[in-house]
């Protein structure tokens, strides 16, 4: 992976965060614009960019290598979740806010930032890969998620096991769907109709641009001095953006040889927080400041921590 093209499409990144920051402050967007311009990008670019993009791609990954993209994935988020519960008792969170980083540790903005800069950086023969990491994000977020977000909203009570089945139903939602679809026609070589590729075409490259935006409004309500004086966060800022990246890496580079698979798992890993669990948090009416907080954060500071990721590729 080239660190030149990775820093250029940062910057790039930054230009278009700039300009959310801008509208957000200029008032040219409000809150109720950032949420209806989130489930645009959640429900119809997002799919529509991952549907392109793989059945656009005049190559196809042998089965080998997909099962060795799922093992990844798999192991990607294995050595994440196990890190999530070490990494905030080593540096002595409290135990009511460990939800919220154990939330930041392990799942990354794929969706608005990891999918737009691999096919970016990566091109789309990538995002086959992504899908991998997709699928058990959604999978991870509505069960083992909601769980550790339920316990922390009962102060630590059990959690009812009928109320988990119950948030099961909305892993299937337009993310995961895409995804398996898209799997699916790559795997067997359909293709869609041309007036639906070019749908989704023109749908996709809306992307880019309008999660930018999304993050720059973040960026513009948070509360900078209170970020800033949060030790703790920064030094898990730190740890989450560039310790546990090149950890992770350089354990899948001792099994996983091919460079396609290792570049996409990097680049999933090295993304900032997402902010679905602050929703989540919202719902269940959680002080969620230090999620908040993390999620802009880490937002930032990605534009910097992103290119020295990649160096160890």
């Amino acid at each position: 992976m080239s660190a030149a093209v990775v820093v250029k499409q940062m910057v790039m990144i930054a230009l278009l965060i700039a300009l959310g920051f801008y509208s957000y402050k200029r008032k040219m967007i409000n809150d109720d614009a950032t949420r209806g311009i989130s489930a645009l990008i959640v429900n119809f670019t997002n799919p529509c960019l991952m549907i392109y993009s793989m059945l656009s791609s005049e190559t196809r990954v042998s089965g080998r290598l997909l099962l060795i993209g799922l093992l990844s994935a798999v192991v990607t988020y294995v050595l994440l979740i196990v890190l999530a519960e070490t990494v905030p008792r080593l540096l002595g969170v409290k135990l009511s806010q460990r939800y919220c980083y154990w939330m930041l540790c392990v799942f990354g903005n794929i969706g608005f930032i990891g999918i737009p800069l691999t096919e970016a950086v990566l091109g789309a023969d990538a995002l086959v890969y992504v899908c991998f990491h997709n699928l058990i994000f959604c999978l991870l977020i509505y069960t083992v998620g909601i769980s550790k977000i339920k316990k922390a909203a009962d102060k630590g009570t059990a959690v009812d096991g009928n109320r988990i089945l119950f948030t099961i139903r909305r892993i299937i939602n337009a993310g995961t769907v895409s995804a398996i679809g898209a799997l699916i026609f790559y795997v067997a070589g359909w293709e869609l109709p041309e007036v639906l590729m070019s749908t989704c075409d023109y749908a996709g490259r809306a992307t880019t641009f309008l999660s930018m935006m999304i993050l720059g409004a973040a960026v513009a309500r948070m509360n900078v001095k209170k970020a800033l004086s949060d030790v703790s966060l920064i030094a898990f800022s730190a740890i989450r953006l560039v310790a546990i990246p090149v950890l992770i890496l350089l354990i899948l580079k001792l099994f996983i040889k091919d460079p396609m698979i290792v570049n996409t798992s990097a680049l999933m890993l090295a993304v900032p927080a997402g902010n679905m669990p602050l929703i989540m948090a919202t719902q269940h009416r959680l002080e969620a400041r230090e999620l908040a907080n993390g999620i802009v954060l880490t937002t930032v500071l990605s534009l910097i921590t992103i290119p020295i990721v990649t160096l160890f590729c």
